[in-house]
Formats: C-alpha cells, sequence, structure tokens
C-alpha cells in the first residue's frame, strides 16, 4: 500500500495553489443541473415580478358598451346604418330608431344588409333576418339581438350594448 501521502493525491493538484477540485464528469454534471435549477427559477421568478407579472393588474381593456351614435336628423328615414365599429345596425323606419346587432346567431359571422331584398343576410351560412330582424330561412335559432337606445340629455341618439331588449321596443323621436 501507499503512504498517506499518495493517498491524498488524487484530490489535490499538482502546484500549490491550483484548483481546489478536479474536473471530473460527475462535477461537471452535478454544476450543470445546478445552473439549469437557477435559470429555471430565475425565469420563473422574472415571470411572476416582471412587466406585466404579479403586481400588473389582471384587466381586459374594453371600449364602454354605451355610445353616442349621432343626432336623429343623421339618419335618413327609412334607412339602415351599419356601424361596423361597434356591431351595430341603426334601423330608422319614419320616427323610431332601434339598435340591431351585426352578430349572426347562428355562428357569429357579421350579417350584411342587402338594399335590394330589404333583409340582413349571413354570407357564411345563408342566414336570412327580416328587417327587424327576426329570422325567416337559414340555419340561424333565433332572432338578432336588439340593444337600448335613448336619446341623451345633448339631443343625440346612445346605445347601451350591455342591454338587450325585446324585439317590438323601439325609439320613437
Amino acid at each position: 500500500m501507499g503512504s498517506k501521502k499518495d493517498e491524498n493525491k488524487c484530490c489535490e493538484s499538482g502546484k500549490e495553489g491550483g484548483i481546489w477540485f478536479t474536473i471530473s464528469r460527475r462535477n461537471f454534471l452535478t454544476l450543470a443541473g445546478w445552473g439549469l435549477f437557477f435559470a429555471a427559477m430565475g425565469a420563473y421568478l422574472g415571470q411572476l415580478f416582471g412587466y406585466k407579472g404579479f403586481f400588473y393588474p389582471k384587466v381586459l381593456f374594453e371600449p364602454s358598451p354605451r355610445f353616442s351614435v349621432g343626432e336623429p336628423k343623421a339618419f335618413p328615414a327609412g334607412s339602415v346604418t351599419t356601424l361596423k365599429s361597434r356591431k351595430i345596425f341603426v334601423v330608422r323606419d319614419a320616427d323610431s330608431f332601434k339598435a340591431i346587432s351585426v352578430v349572426c346567431q347562428h355562428l357569429g359571422c357579421a350579417v350584411e344588409f342587402s338594399k335590394e331584398k330589404n333583409i340582413f343576410e349571413c354570407p357564411c351560412h345563408g342566414s336570412k333576418y327580416y328587417r327587424n330582424g327576426v329570422n325567416f330561412a337559414g340555419p340561424a335559432p333565433r332572432p338578432l339581438d336588439h340593444f337600448q337606445m335613448i336619446l341623451d340629455d345633448n339631443g343625440k341618439l346612445a346605445v347601451d350594448t350591455s342591454v338587450k331588449v325585446p324585439l317590438e321596443t323601439e325609439l320613437i323621436v
């Protein structure tokens, strides 16, 4: 057997003041494992506390469901005006107004108004609606949604899409 000095030689470098351990495969894999662990923890904590993380409010910023559509005189009698950005039709018959949804009740497509036929039609699946929003053909199971329409203090028409009203409801000005 060797001397005590020979037994401790495996863990010492040849020079005085050299590295304090040998780079073996086990040491390398241990260091790599710890490095991956700390990198994963850093990424998780960065996600949790970073920009738009834990302290950022989880809010969906949407436009107000109540909005003004203009003065009554801006809509000619017997007209159907499409407001695509608000997803509604403003229907005027003589002195009455209705706010009807653009969204088809079958699969949520956007219906269009046909002036020639005087009806609403879904270009995707063929649902058809009368001018008052009642379905009469195609796969749509129910009429188009109608929304509350009021005349505000400034004399302008305002629509509230958060309030659905019966089909017969109309604003008379």
